[in-house]
This record gives structure tokens, C-alpha cells and sequence, in this order.
């Protein structure tokens, strides 16, 4: 059976100031013989060694993906980034416990929370605890860098084999809402709402919730009642 996709996603911003103005003039001031900003490479800015630097100056093995790329490439879960990562390899088990995150052939299965996983899951600069809890829906994603290797000095976990460094967008200076509606001829659904803007002078916010929901793969011939799908309900914050 082929499988259709729909995926809308609709956003607007308001901004104050004579932004347009602004952006004009500079265009007009620009000097004939410079080059056009639109003509060169993207700098990539990541943190992997705990510092904000430019991806070609940092001296580890590292994959970086944008906000721009993931949404390109469809990546909505840890699982996809396989497609855009070699040496990343995800194996489902029976239940999340049971889910395994490896990086060049190396991973840990165990189902214990008190086991450290060789791969660790790090989202804004917070580890997380156990292995499970690395399985949720990558909502309002910023930057994902994939680093190889042992990672235990700078991210405080026991990571022999690499490190999945996320980080979500920041809250911005103006007010901005973004919609994301996702549907498939197989009964997938997602939905997913983010607000953010300004609380007063010093204070900004973002919040982002995102609902999915997979009847299953697996008729059950007894009552004709789908199997083997799934559900989640994710709301993150930030107040900056």
C-alpha cells in the first residue's frame, strides 16, 4: 500500500518598528562590489565543546542539523535522524525500555534506569536520566549536533560512545505563532501549536504543545480494532 503524506504548516509574526523601512535602506546603502549575503555558505553555530563556535572550527566529529534541514528531511522522532546521520543506528524492542540508541556500533541494552546509556540524549544542556525517556517527539527543534566518540568530560554523563546535543528555539522579541497540521492515508496524525513573544520588558516566553496519534499497522480480525500503534501529548516551555 502506498502511503500519502499532507503536512501544512502556517506562521506569521508582528513585529514592532519600522522593520521594512530598515531593510530597505540597507539594501540600498549595500556597495556594488560586495557580495550578496544570499550567494554565500550558512554559518553553522554549534556548542558541542560547551562554547558558542562556528561548526568548521570545532575540532570533533560532529554532525549538525538545522531547523531548516530537519523540516526538509521530515524528522519528527530520535528515529529519523538515521536517515541524516551515518554511524546512528535506533532499534525498537517490545516497549521504550527496551529502545536502543547506538553510535558506531556501540549502544546499551538494558532496560534498567539506573543503567547509564553509551549514547546520551542531552536537551538544553539538561541529560537526561535513562534511555527511555530519550524516545519523544522532537518538537520545536532549533539544532541537533550528533557527536561521536566519548563525550564523558563536558556533558556530565557517562557517554562512551557520543552525545545527542539538542537544542530548542529560544523565545523571540516579538510576538510569533506557528501552526503544524500532519496526516497520512494510514490513520497518522499530528497537530502542534507554538506561541512566543514578549512577557513585559526583561521577559520572554515560548510554548510549544504537539499531539500525534497512530491507530497501528495490525488489524485484529476478532473485532476489527487496529494494534500496535501509538500516542503522545508533549508541551515544553522557556521563559528567558
Amino acid at each position: 500500500m502506498r502511503r500519502f503524506q499532507l503536512f501544512l504548516v502556517a506562521s506569521t509574526a508582528i513585529a514592532t518598528g519600522g522593520m521594512t523601512g530598515g531593510v530597505a535602506r540597507a539594501a540600498d546603502d549595500q556597495p556594488a562590489d560586495q557580495p550578496n549575503e544570499s550567494t554565500q555558505l550558512e554559518q553553522i553555530t554549534v556548542t558541542a565543546t560547551k562554547r558558542a563556535e562556528r561548526l568548521q572550527d570545532v575540532p570533533v566529529a560532529v554532525t549538525a542539523l538545522t531547523a531548516d534541514v530537519l523540516e526538509r528531511n521530515n524528522i519528527r522522532e530520535i528515529g529519523d535522524l538515521t536517515k541524516l546521520s551515518p554511524g546512528l543506528v535506533v532499534t525498537y524492542g517490545s516497549q521504550p525500555g527496551n529502545f536502543v540508541i547506538s553510535m558506531r556500533g556501540i549502544g546499551t541494552f538494558s532496560n534498567g534506569i539506573a543503567v547509564e546509556s553509551d549514547v546520551a540524549v542531552v536537551i538544553d544542556d539538561v541529560p537526561l536520566s535513562y534511555q527511555a525517556e530519550s524516545f519523544m517527539d522532537l518538537i520545536d527543534v532549533d539544532r541537533i549536533e550528533v557527536l561521536r566518540g566519548p563525550q564523558n568530560t563536558l556533558f556530565g554523563k557517562s557517554a562512551i560512545a557520543g552525545v545527542l546535543n539538542i537544542t530548542t528555539a529560544a523565545p523571540t522579541a516579538e510576538f510569533t505563532a506557528k501552526a503544524m497540521g500532519y496526516y497520512t492515508n494510514d490513520g497518522e496524525k499530528r497537530a502542534g501549536l507554538t506561541l512566543s513573544g514578549p512577557l513585559s520588558d526583561t521577559l520572554r516566553y515560548r510554548l510549544t504543545v504537539d499531539d500525534s496519534d497512530y491507530d497501528g499497522n495490525v488489524t485484529n480480525i476478532y473485532n476489527g480494532q487496529k494494534v500496535n500503534g501509538s500516542s503522545g501529548l508533549t508541551v515544553s516551555g522557556k521563559l528567558q
